[in-house]
């Protein structure tokens, strides 16, 4: 099978249909593989009723974090590929495709789904883009030390992944909760796996409307970043 779509649920209710659905109607040799980390808002009940054999549903039987989710899914998946798909519908899942295309184009380990893509960095863009958007300053801090301690040339390491299942099985990842997609990039870039980017199209939800990423979530991204580097 060429790929698996990893659909990681926590308490969206509101959209975990439609992403599920979303995932269904790509066009696609794939399977889905849906992992609630124990929803307490009613998304556990909906897939529950969900009639679909063509899904397989797992449900976390406590809150292991949104890693403990990917590990999971990535452990269970029959595909060469694995994409992971947020259910919080911020990212186009249909950048699939170019995702796809260039990691077996290229033999690639992964490939990264940047937001900031093609965008002209110089300090004052960069003012620009933080005053407008805050919550980058963190992608922007992270992105920096991933590409000094390793010598890439990454725009965003926080967007979506597109991952070679059996490449990424090779890495031994402790983290579970928000630490996880840091400590996973670190040592992809501290193995020389091949990465490579595509710009992907981003929405982000505003915490009145359920986004669950904070401020202060950069503490544990950077000592993950730190300890991969120097420990």
């Amino acid at each position: 099978m060429k790929l698996t779509i990893i659909v990681t649920c926590f308490n969206e209710k509101v959209t975990i249909l439609k992403a599920i659905e979303e995932a269904k109607n790509l066009n696609i040799e794939k399977e889905i593989i849906v992992i609630d980390n124990c929803s307490t808002d009613g998304s556990r009940e909906i897939l529950k009723a969900l009639n679909d054999n063509s899904i397989k549903i797992v449900f976390q039987p406590q809150n292991y974090g949104y890693g403990r989710s990917v590990k999971t899914g990535i452990s269970l998946a029959k595909g060469e590929f694995a994409y992971v798909q947020y259910s919080d519908l911020e990212y186009d899942i249909g950048s699939v495709h170019e995702m796809l295309n260039l990691a077996e184009k290229d033999n690639l380990d992964a490939v990264f789904g940047s937001r900031l893509y093609g965008i002209k960095k110089n300090l004052i863009s960069v003012c620009r883009l933080v005053k407008e958007r805050p919550y980058y300053l963190g992608t922007l801090a992270t992105t920096f030390l991933i590409n000094l301690f390793y010598g890439r040339r990454f725009t965003d390491i926080i967007g979506t992944r597109l991952y070679r299942a059996s490449s990424f099985r090779k890495i031994d990842i402790e983290s579970t909760g928000i630490a996880f997609d840091f400590e996973v990039v670190s040592k992809l870039c501290k193995k020389r796996f091949s990465i490579k980017e595509v710009p992907v199209c981003y929405k982000a939800r505003s915490a009145r409307e359920g986004k669950k990423v904070k401020a202060m979530d950069i503490i544990p991204a950077l000592i993950a970043i730190f300890k991969v580097k120097f420990f």
